[in-house]
């Protein structure tokens, strides 16, 4: 199964062997969009090491940070604790039983894998999986987002070109079809790659 931007990156690299996807290319392109207000309620959906997450809660947000890994959450509440940060763990799949946040900040899994292209480590291919168009967890997210936004929230949501472009058409459709506006505010150009950062709101420009 091919995997993601290949090169960890940053300082939160994780211990030998934990089984927790590391931060990357993609990691650090939606990063900026972590740097918020003291006080804003934060969300990182599928957290995985939570870079992005304690990067919120270092700064005095109020942080929220989802996955179904329970050696991510573990990791996560262990440097949190250590730091003394305002940041909850919470396993559940994307943002399920949660309330609504400032700004909300995904990277979800998005390389195309059929069936038999799973890889039989769970949690290795929970990271990677986005399904045959890579874009099955992109779409319940986008689609789930006004059940988790505040009236003038935000989301940040990474893409790959990797992605079918008619699924993410019609993802992208859907959302401004029904009012709501999206843009493109990060990219960067890897090889045989594009990753893009969508920014996806409510309210005005």
């Amino acid at each position: 199964m091919p995997s993601r931007s290949s090169a960890p990156a940053g300082p939160e690299l994780l211990g030998e062997g934990v089984p927790v996807y590391p931060p990357r290319e993609d990691t650090l392109l939606i990063l900026p969009f972590a740097e918020v207000a003291p006080g804003a309620l934060f969300l990182e959906v599928g957290c995985g090491a939570g870079l992005a997450a304690l990067t919120a809660a270092r700064r005095g947000a109020r942080v929220v940070a989802t996955d179904v890994n329970p050696h991510a959450l573990r990791h996560l509440r262990a440097r949190a604790r250590a730091e003394g940060l305002d940041l909850t763990p919470v396993r559940t799949d994307l943002a399920r039983g949660l309330g609504r946040f400032d700004r909300l900040l995904a990277n979800p899994p998005y390389l195309p894998t059929r069936p038999e292209e799973r890889d039989p480590d769970r949690w290795h291919n929970l990271a990677l999986d986005g399904g045959p168009d890579g874009c099955r967890v992109t779409a319940r997210l986008v689609e789930e987002l006004d059940q988790h936004l505040t009236a003038e929230g935000t989301a940040f949501v990474v893409v790959s070109s990797r992605q079918d472009v008619d699924a993410l058409e019609r993802i992208r459709h859907g959302w401004v079809a029904a009012g709501g506006r999206l843009e493109v505010v990060a990219s960067r150009a890897l090889e045989g790659e594009r990753l893009d950062v969508w920014r996806i709101h409510r309210g005005s420009p």
